[in-house]
């Protein structure tokens, strides 16, 4: 047998640990992820052949009982005995289960509760057990009926005719929204003869949930200790989208090359942009009570999606074009709306984009607790420090010692006349001293 290194299916024992948490916690962490194989008799490390020293049915019933003493509910599992070199190895062979969450009886549910992530066996956070708990019932957090202190809340009690007028002006496809489709979706669901809303309709209508948003932070250098300025973007998950695309196309200009037409670059592609800040808002994790957060340095942008990749999936997975979807309702809203493409083509289009941008391609870091950071790298001689908003001494006299008209119209993309008009201003209000004269001409900020 050729043995691979232990992974997100694969794990190693040299012999059966005495504590048994020790190698439960691995079965149950393969239930409730993906599956996966427990092999007993091989060096984790050296992948060497080492055995078992006991009779086969012997270690195989001592495996059984103690798996389904101590696990609930029940896991599936089968074991295989393989001979290498007159040593037996056993395999225990872990299927992703059925009956979702799994956990270790004596911890109980809250802290015996695993999944598989890598190579690693991590405990589930609270999000990540609730989320186990709805996949049971094929069932998602955006799938859910709404409750408000234990009340449902009617379609009735919202404005869903406005709001399916406002999406159908918006829908890229040739097919409409209509009230149907939002059943379809389980955007709406049938309870006691009536209609009822959904978490993820609340999150396209109105957004409830005061922890769904989007921080954004511009950082003066490489990491989080100089903080230039921050901003808030509230609204619903579509407006969320909207105005945080206009926000940081607005705040990351460099330049403009001049053609036949006028075209703005930016430090990173927009299409880049766009498919990570799609991607954040709707493969989140709505469970957790956290905003995405955008933070922008002088080298990169980083762009963090709280809830790790969902029911199992793994980067490589992710990289290569593999998706499942924690929330399809909200993807088919964003897809019909021509926000996103097919399911699984917005890294690849990400990349490529930077590819042809001479730029590095997406750095994904993963925590298995936490969430998703998708970095995007940009070179650092090319940064400048231009945030675009509207124009008053604090955001752009506290940022200079000394400035020419050429900067004026650079840094905040005047005109002639509008950087003429502005240093006039300046100077009547004594904020700025001239100094120089003709080409050389450049004004000193008083501070």
């Amino acid at each position: 047998m050729i043995f691979k290194e232990k992974s997100n299916m694969v794990e190693y024992k040299k012999m059966l640990p005495n504590d048994s948490i020790r190698w439960l916690k691995t079965i149950v962490s393969f239930s409730n992820t993906a599956g996966g194989e427990l092999i007993i008799g091989i060096e984790d490390k050296s992948l060497k052949v080492k055995g078992i020293n006991e009779v086969r049915s012997i270690f195989e019933q001592k495996i059984i009982e103690t798996i389904y003493n101590c696990i609930e509910p029940k896991p599936i599992v089968n074991i295989v005995f393989k001979n290498i070199n007159d040593s037996d190895i056993a395999i225990i062979q872990v299927a992703k289960g059925n009956e979702r969450p799994y956990f270790i009886k004596k911890q109980g549910l809250e802290e015996g509760c695993y999944i598989r992530y890598g190579s690693t066996d991590q405990k589930a956070t609270n999000a990540q057990r609730t989320e186990l708990m709805y996949n049971k019932k094929n069932e998602t957090f955006t799938s859910k009926l709404y409750e408000n202190k234990g009340k449902l809340l009617k379609v009735n009690e919202v404005n869903i005719n406005d709001f399916l007028v406002e999406i159908n002006k918006r829908v890229k496809t040739d097919k409409s929204i209509s009230l149907n489709k939002l059943l379809e979706w389980s955007l709406i669901k049938q309870k006691f003869n009536d209609n009822y809303v959904t978490n993820g309709l609340i999150l396209l209508l109105d957004n409830r949930f005061n922890y769904s948003y989007l921080k954004i932070g511009f950082f003066g250098g490489e990491n989080k200790t100089n903080l230039i300025k921050d901003e808030n973007i509230n609204g619903t998950i579509i407006e969320q989208y909207d105005e945080t695309m206009k926000f940081l196309l607005k705040n990351l200009k460099t330049e403009y090359k001049f053609g036949v037409l006028r075209e703005q670059q930016y430090k990173v592609p927009e299409v880049a942009l766009r498919e990570v800040i799609a991607n954040a808002i709707v493969h989140r994790n709505y469970l957790e009570e956290l905003p995405i957060r955008i933070s922008i340095f002088n080298d990169r942008i980083e762009v963090f999606s709280p809830g790790t990749f969902f029911d199992g999936l793994q980067l490589e997975d992710v990289l290569s074009g593999i998706s499942k979807l924690r929330n399809p309702n909200i993807s088919e809203i964003f897809y019909h709306l021509g926000i996103i493409e097919k399911w699984g083509s917005g890294i690849a289009k990400a990349n490529k984009s930077l590819k042809d941008n001479s730029m590095k391609p997406l750095i994904f870091e993963v925590s298995s607790i936490h969430g998703v950071n998708v970095i995007i790298k940009f070179e650092k001689e090319s940064f400048k420090e231009t945030f675009n908003e509207e124009l008053d001494e604090k955001n752009y006299l506290l940022k200079k010692q000394t400035f020419t008209r050429k900067d004026l119209e650079k840094d905040l993309n005047f005109t002639l006349n509008q950087a003429r008009y502005q240093i006039e201003k300046w100077l009547v209000e004594n904020k700025i001293t001239k100094q120089g004269g003709g080409p050389k001409t450049n004004y000193k900020v008083n501070k």
